[in-house]
Parts: C-alpha cells; structure tokens; sequence
C-alpha cells in the first residue's frame, strides 16, 4: 500500500502535475490523520471496556465480601438474642429473691462471661483508596454507603470490646469465690443474689440491647449496599 502512494507521488511529480500533487498530499495527510484518530478511538474503547470489567469484578467482589459479613452478623445477632433473654431471666430470679432456683442462676451468671463477638472485615472504603480502586468505581453513593458501613463496623468492635471489659473489670472480680467453677456449686448464695451481680445483669441487658439494634443497622445498611449494586450492575452488563 505504501509502495502504491510512492508511485502515485512519483508520477504526478515527474509529470509536473504540481496541483494534483498537492491535491494527493493533502488527501494522503488527511487520510492518515483518519488513520490516528481511529486507532485512537479504538484504543480508547479498549481501555474503557477494560476499566468497566475491572469496575463489575471490583463490585462483585465487594458484594461477596459484605455478603459473608452479612452472614456472620445474623449468627452473630442470634447469639446475642439468646444471652439477652438469659440476662433478663437471672435479673428476675435476683429481682424476686428466688432461692429454689439458686443452680439455675448460677449457670445464667456463668454465662455473663459469654457474649455474642462480631469483627468482620470492615474495611472494604479503606482498601479501595489504599489500592487506588476508587478511582474506578463511578457510583458516589455506594461509596458513601461503604464509608458510612465502615464506620458502623467499628462502632460495633467498640461495643464488643466494652463487653469484653464489662466481663473482665466487673465479673470476674464479683464472682471470684462465689461459684465453684469445676463444680458449679454455689459457695455464697448471698454474693450470688447480690445487688452488685444484679447490676451487672442490668448492664449485660443494656449492653445487649443496644448491640442488637447496631447489628439491625448493620444489617439493614449491608442490604441497601447490595441492592445497589445488584443495580449498578445491570447498568454495567
């Protein structure tokens, strides 16, 4: 091809075709500025359509990460409710003084040292900056959805970490020789239907409470994020 525009060139030179000559060079340059701006154009295509991909498994990743979080915190809300109900069922037996069911409340107050624990992988915005795949995500909203999650993940470590201290600082000390732990013998029945213990039930009950409204909302935002970009990749496919 370029051997025929050499010989085109060539004839109109030698035969002193100046004007057609100059026509043909303006036609060869614009064609070969056609040229570089289709190769320009399908490179860019290119690069989008890679960019797009890298966006949907970007997405799909997230919402497989999220989505097992989404998992664990439901388990983790079950748990939670079952040592709530437990909590409120010793603060009763304390409450009315009831004796005869002195071996019950001890297992109920053997139990205040165990607690629902959620620490899910919460930092999904975090990567993203850090790796700089932000950038390729064009949904502002369920970033912002990913930032504000982010944040309710850690609200949720810091209420586990106060149940963790609660057991620690208030429990251990209030129950030391107050059960025999290997027989489960209550030692000092009066230290067990103390108004010290009591409020530690009181606490766990709190505590609990509010732990089980912060998993709803955790629940609740992991929801909407996943719709979106169930949404956002419909868009995308």
């Amino acid at each position: 091809m370029i051997q025929f525009f050499k010989t085109i060139r060539k004839q109109l030179i030698s035969k002193h075709k100046i004007h057609k000559y100059l026509l043909y060079a303006i036609g060869e340059i614009i064609l070969v500025v056609i040229g570089i701006l289709i190769a320009l154009k399908i490179n860019n295509w290119n690069n989008l359509k890679l960019k797009k991909q890298d966006e949907i498994e970007i997405y799909k990743n997230i919402k497989v990460q999220i989505t097992q979080n989404l998992k664990e915190i439901k388990q983790t809300k079950e748990i939670n409710n079952f040592y709530f109900n437990k909590y409120q069922y010793g603060n009763k037996l304390i409450a009315y003084q009831d004796l005869s069911k002195m071996d019950t409340l001890a297992l109920i107050t053997m139990n205040l040292s165990q607690y629902s624990d959620f620490h899910g992988n919460g930092n999904v915005y975090e990567t993203l900056v850090n790796s700089g795949d932000i950038k390729l995500l064009k949904n502002p909203i369920i970033l912002s959805k990913l930032q504000n999650l982010e944040a309710t993940y850690s609200y949720v470590n810091k209420l586990e970490d106060i149940h963790w201290e609660i057991i620690i600082q208030e429990l251990s000390p209030e129950l030391r020789g107050v059960i025999n732990y290997s027989t489960m013998q209550v030692v000092k029945p009066d230290k067990l239907f103390s108004i010290e213990l009591q409020n530690i039930f009181i606490e766990s009950i709190f505590l609990t409470k509010g732990k089980d409204s912060i998993y709803n909302r955790t629940i609740n935002e992991i929801n909407l994020i996943n719709n979106l970009i169930e949404d956002e990749l419909k868009k995308l496919n």
